[in-house]
């Protein structure tokens, strides 16, 4: 550093390879750096490397999300919801080739936020059961909405005409070991609109967008409440949500849900000291 004389007055900025600068009235001048750093050390890595299983994830199902969180204005999107709630979820560890091949291990992510009461649902007996009355309604891709609609708002407290109800499901094929390659789910998601006068079958519901992948699923019911089942849980892992929603866009209204997992031995091996001090080793 170099203090400056100047009959020009004040002097900042940069030229050619200096920067100019005025501390108290006086001018002093630096080189300019050559090469900018990028600091890796384990605690500004473990910051990194957590946010590439959540981001590859909603890259993925992003499609499906768009109107699952409250609150979405100005700069204010579903990305940056889903980021900010799964962040405080245990992270999962992705090497730096995984993450830029865009794999990423099913995990029990938020995926809507709001202000209706949340709908509970459970893994058992190859099943995701949900805690949602139907009655003796026997479901299959026959029922019509206006009939699911009907058993749905009769049997359970705040549910309306014209509700929707978003079914998510994701499988992903499970994995020995860490040194074995993650493989990349397969996903399907619909919404079923609760609306008394509507004669759509389930079976003729359309799932979101384009990227839904996966052979098509049956709504059906399972000792009295609404339910998906699910076949080959030995072999594949399944996430599991279902989301209460009402109105549309940005006055649209949800539960507050997050996945279930079918099993959670894969999840739990990619956020093991093992699987982070290989994902930190792949960055150096």
């Amino acid at each position: 550093m170099v203090k400056v004389k100047s009959s020009f007055g004040k002097v900042s900025g940069t030229k050619a390879n200096t920067i100019y600068y005025e501390v108290n009235g006086v001018t002093f001048g630096r080189s300019k750096p050559t090469k900018m750093g990028n600091p890796k050390t384990e605690a500004q890595m473990k910051q990194r490397i957590k946010m590439n299983n959540i981001l590859n994830m909603y890259k993925y199902i992003k499609g499906y999300l768009q109107q699952n969180f409250e609150g979405i204005i100005g700069n204010k999107n579903a990305s940056s919801f889903f980021r900010s709630y799964n962040l405080m979820k245990t992270p999962v560890w992705l090497t730096k080739s995984q993450k830029e091949s865009y794999k990423f291990v099913l995990a029990p992510y938020v995926v809507a936020q709001g202000r209706i009461n949340s709908v509970g649902y459970e893994f058992r007996d190859g099943a995701f059961v949900s805690d949602i009355n139907v009655g003796d309604l026997e479901i299959n891709d026959e029922t019509e909405e206006r009939v699911l609609s009907s058993v749905i708002c009769g049997n359970n407290e705040g549910w309306t005409n014209n509700d929707s109800l978003q079914v998510i499901l994701l499988r992903q094929k499970r994995v020995a070991a860490l040194d074995e390659e993650i493989a990349h789910p397969t996903c399907c998601s619909i919404v079923v609109s609760l609306d008394k006068a509507s004669t759509t079958k389930i079976g003729d519901i359309a799932p979101l967008e384009s990227l839904s992948n996966m052979s098509r699923f049956s709504l059906c019911s399972v000792d009295g409440k609404l339910a998906v089942r699910v076949e080959d849980s030995e072999e594949y892992t399944y996430a599991f949500a279902v989301v209460h929603g009402r109105g549309q866009g940005r006055d649209k209204i949800v539960s507050t849900q997050q996945l279930c997992l079918s099993d959670n031995a894969l999840y739990d091996s990619y956020c093991s000291k093992e699987a982070f001090d290989k994902a930190y080793k792949s960055y150096k």
